[in-house]
């Protein structure tokens, strides 16, 4: 049993949780969606593979809702903005420095917190259950902290 889980835990990080092809955003980073149950507009400023599918961060009127595809519009409008392109992107295998060793990682997460870009990785197996104590098994790190 103790090698069943020494190989799970050395190699769960190196196949994406959406499967062999990523799936397609509905809407691109920057851009302005309307949210017609709120009557409302906003522009996504992060997206993060949860489950099995994507979960927009959307900011309108100095608040962050976390909404999916379903339930907001695309504009094809995009926020004027001199914030740098990411560093990385969705998809990317990168080896992140969140252990004594750095390990190889799946970029599953992209945020932009005013002009910084953070990236979501998994920090642990999902397979692993999630105790009530435990940490969430996403941390999200700067482009410091990551490495092609």
């Amino acid at each position: 049993m103790s090698n069943q889980i020494t190989v799970l835990e050395s190699c769960w990080h190196s196949s994406s949780p959406w499967g062999q092809s990523m799936p397609p955003l509905a809407v691109q980073i920057q851009e302005k969606v309307f949210l017609p149950n709120l009557n409302l507009s906003g522009y996504c400023c992060g997206v993060q593979w949860s489950g099995q599918q994507w979960i927009y961060a959307i900011v309108s009127n100095h608040i962050r809702l976390y909404l999916y595809s379903e339930e907001f519009h695309t504009t094809n409008l995009f926020e004027d903005s001199n914030v740098p392109t990411p560093a990385f992107w969705l998809g990317d295998v990168v080896e992140a420095n969140i252990s004594e060793q750095p390990s190889r990682r799946i970029i599953q997460g992209v945020f932009r917190l005013k002009d910084n870009w953070l990236y979501g990785v998994e920090s642990r197996s999902p397979i692993l259950e999630q105790s009530a104590l435990s940490q969430s098994q996403f941390v999200w790190l700067t482009d410091i902290d990551l490495v092609r």
